[in-house]
């Protein structure tokens, strides 16, 4: 039996980052549960960290890794916080353990997995089998569905989400392609028709808070741009942003089917105190998390009680009647503070700050490398993507931003860390971490 269990350990350690590398995307759009395959990979790299002490000992290690440690300490410190947050309000009552934040811990020990050459190739491919699938998610839902030009949601189940997940494929394969010289021109070329069809996709969901996202895209018009290609692109880039704006300015129908209009109406609506629109009930909701975060500093007012203690709120008339039907505030940082105070919401920036940080020390380092320092970009645009993206949704409640966000940390920290040297997969290895 142990020998089974030592064996399952080499396996996963030599193999799991393939997996993980393709899936974190490029089965989001392609079947339910979306998180499925990253989900296993985890509970892998957990089993394997039970079972085979070799690998215990370098999961272990990282909490000394200079690097490394500004991802895991994060991942561990917001699944302590929320364990303690949870025991706290409800005991060990069914809604004590964090079901999410699990998968972040989880997630530490797949830190550890060993990186191979061709890993990258895993997530190119699977970035573009995302884009196809999206456009086909969009195509499925116009054809099939009762009502003209419905919001689509895809695999996701809520159009929110798979706005926002497709607007962070657009990102990353421009950026794949503006910034990897190493690339062939054709597969460059490749890259960007995948971010037109996912940038068709993020237009499908009407969700006007996932062109947000694209902000993470600005940093590559400002940068020394690195050849031919990405100074074409930038020109493109320019062009293309100038003629939407110009596009949606003209056409009235465009600006409803981006939902402005609506917008405007929202707006009106909260002119004369009504906050039943999407944007009032987000004024609502926000307001509603303040005054709880106020009123329980410390550690909040627990887990799965925000829409009690909302309702209560707009029948008191401490806050503007709006939709009660959420169980969340549509904010990261809000409902962190109202949920599990400054301890969950300092767990919460640490979340997001850490891994950033490893980021950033990782693209200092590798500056000069063109080829290395994609991955610490990109990483950085994930950071900023799901941060902006948890400014109006309450990302960190949802299991499939859970994952991803811990599946991609984990896929470009390892791509970040890869050293040229590395072994191929028929040779299973210690991981390729920085030196500490």
């Amino acid at each position: 039996m142990k020998n089974m269990f030592g064996k399952i350990a080499v396996i996963v350690k030599a193999y799991a980052f393939f997996a993980l590398a393709f899936s974190v995307f490029g089965l989001m759009f392609a079947m339910r549960p979306v998180t499925w395959l990253p989900t296993l990979v985890f509970l892998s790299c957990g089993l394997a960290f039970l079972a085979n002490a070799k690998y215990r000992d370098e999961v272990l290690s990282l909490s000394v890794n200079k690097d490394l440690r500004w991802i895991a300490m994060p991942f561990v410190a917001w699944f302590a916080t929320c364990l303690f947050v949870g025991v706290w309000h409800w005991g060990f009552a069914k809604y004590a353990f964090p079901d999410n934040p699990f998968r972040i811990l989880l997630a530490v020990s797949a830190l550890a997995l060993a990186v191979h050459a061709s890993a990258k190739k895993s997530f190119v491919i699977g970035l573009l089998v995302a884009s196809v699938c999206a456009a086909l998610s969009v195509l499925y839902g116009y054809v099939m569905a009762d009502t003209h030009y419905p919001r689509i949601s895809g695999t996701t189940n809520h159009p929110i989400y798979f706005g926002n997940f497709s607007a962070m494929l657009v990102v990353l394969l421009i950026s794949m392609a503006a910034l990897d010289a190493c690339l062939k021109t054709t597969l460059r070329l490749v890259c960007m028709l995948g971010s037109v069809l996912a940038f068709g996709a993020v237009i499908a969901s009407q969700s006007r808070s996932s062109f947000v996202v694209l902000l993470c895209l600005v940093p590559l018009l400002l940068m020394r741009t690195t050849d031919r290609f990405h100074r074409n692109l930038v020109r493109f880039a320019y062009a293309f942003v100038l003629s939407c704006a110009l596009l949606v300015a003209l056409t009235p129908s465009l600006q409803e089917r981006l939902r402005l209009k609506e917008s405007v109406s929202d707006i009106e609506m909260i002119d004369s105190n009504n906050y039943q629109g999407s944007i009032g009930s987000r004024l609502a909701m926000w307001q509603a998390a303040w005054r709880m975060f106020k009123a329980h500093p410390v550690v909040g007012i627990g887990p799965h009680k925000f829409q009690s203690e909302f309702i209560k709120k707009m029948e008191s008339g401490e806050v503007p009647r709006a939709d009660s039907e959420h169980n969340q505030p549509h904010n990261d940082m809000l409902n962190a503070a109202a949920t599990g105070g400054v301890l969950k919401l300092f767990a919460y920036l640490f979340l997001m700050v850490g891994p950033f940080v490893f980021f950033y020390k990782r693209y200092k380092v590798n500056q000069a490398d063109v080829d290395r320092r994609i991955a610490p970009i990109l990483g950085m645009q994930v950071v900023g993507a799901f941060f902006l993206t948890g400014l109006t949704n309450s990302n960190f409640d949802q299991q499939i931003y859970s994952t991803t966000y811990a599946a991609l940390v984990c896929v470009l920290a390892g791509l970040s860390s890869f050293e040229v040297n590395a072994v191929e997969p028929s040779t299973p290895s210690t991981p390729a971490v920085p030196s500490r």
